[in-house]
């Protein structure tokens, strides 16, 4: 598990000087504030307030700038360890989301992962799978660069044809590394079915940066079960190909980790679909976030007390998450 530090409280001597005017302290200083300035202050939340309840363009401004504080200070939790929330029932290999069904989400499962495709863009809102750290110590195959549509998919994949040219990489949802345990799992990985249109930059990037991490938690915590996909919150965006592939301008990666002495520690990242220097940090969020985004119920099958528990918030300590 990555190595937790304890950071040092520092704190500065109070001056040794004394002073003689009342109302001082070494803890600060008092404010006063005239009649006028008390009166401003009160007609501001008064308008502020009727604005709130009236307006939804300021109420939306209101809500997300909220949003915002409490999503930083869900960064800033340092409850260290994880959680531990008794007997899991994990029949379902990979903790799956739910797929709708229906003409536009199709549920495929491959070796090693399943998805849900949806039709209406051209590739899966979700693609999960579970690493484990014995399946990462076995490296069954290479890469095998197979990539084809799935004939399973009766109204038809994404094909190559459709990123020919277009400027942006066939992404893997579920990256091929994750599944070199055995040859048939990679070889599963390339169907057009776990591709999305990705900008070079964002692909060959952070996206694979974080992909690398994701294995190297598996390796530590011992199993991380994963989620992966595109946000798919819009009704056009950009297409590419005679398939109308969407062009999605954010992706998401959810994780469930179950350490070897049976914690439980749940995050989320999005990802703008571009290149990016900055720390993960930057771009995590609570798993709720991530289901408010897209709409999709992630880690179905857990209890819903277990689900709000280990959903509401996240550790960047357990991570080892840090600017």
């Amino acid at each position: 598990m990555p190595e937790k530090k304890t950071t040092k409280s520092k704190s500065k001597s109070a001056s040794s000087g004394s002073s003689k005017k009342s109302g001082s302290s070494k803890s600060g200083r008092h404010i006063k504030l005239t009649l006028k300035e008390l009166i401003i202050i009160a007609v501001a939340a008064v308008v502020l307030f009727f604005a709130y309840q009236y307006s939804p363009t300021v109420r939306s401004v209101v809500d997300d700038v909220i949003a915002e504080i409490l999503t930083q200070d869900e960064g800033k939790t340092e409850v260290s360890g994880g959680t531990e929330i008794g007997n899991v029932d994990l029949s379902d290999e990979y903790l799956l989301p739910v797929c709708p069904g229906g003409a536009d989400h199709i549920h495929r499962d491959y070796t090693g992962y399943s998805l849900c495709y949806r039709e209406s863009y051209e590739q899966a809102e979700w693609a999960a799978t579970c690493l484990t750290r014995e399946k990462l110590k076995k490296k069954a195959s290479g890469r095998t660069d197979n990539f084809r549509p799935d004939p399973e998919v009766e109204t038809g994949s994404s094909t190559l044809a459709d990123y020919k040219g277009s400027g942006y990489d066939r992404g893997h949802l579920v990256p091929a590394a994750d599944l070199a345990w055995s040859e048939k799992s990679m070889d599963d990985s390339f169907y057009m079915t776990n591709m999305s249109p990705q900008t070079a930059d964002f692909n060959r990037g952070i996206w694979k940066e974080l992909e690398e991490q994701v294995r190297d938690w598996a390796k530590d915590f011992g199993t991380v079960y994963t989620v992966s996909g595109p946000i798919l919150e819009k009704k056009k965006y950009k297409t590419i190909g005679k398939s109308k592939v969407a062009v999605p301008e954010y992706y998401y990666k959810v994780l469930l980790a179950h350490t070897d002495d049976d914690k439980w520690s749940a995050i989320g990242f999005i990802l703008p679909n571009a290149g990016s220097d900055k720390p993960f940090i930057d771009f995590a969020v609570s798993v709720d976030e991530v289901e408010r985004r897209c709409n999709i119920d992630f880690f179905a099958p857990l209890d819903d007390d277990v689900e709000a528990q280990l959903e509401s918030k996240f550790d960047a300590k357990f991570w080892g998450l840090k600017k």
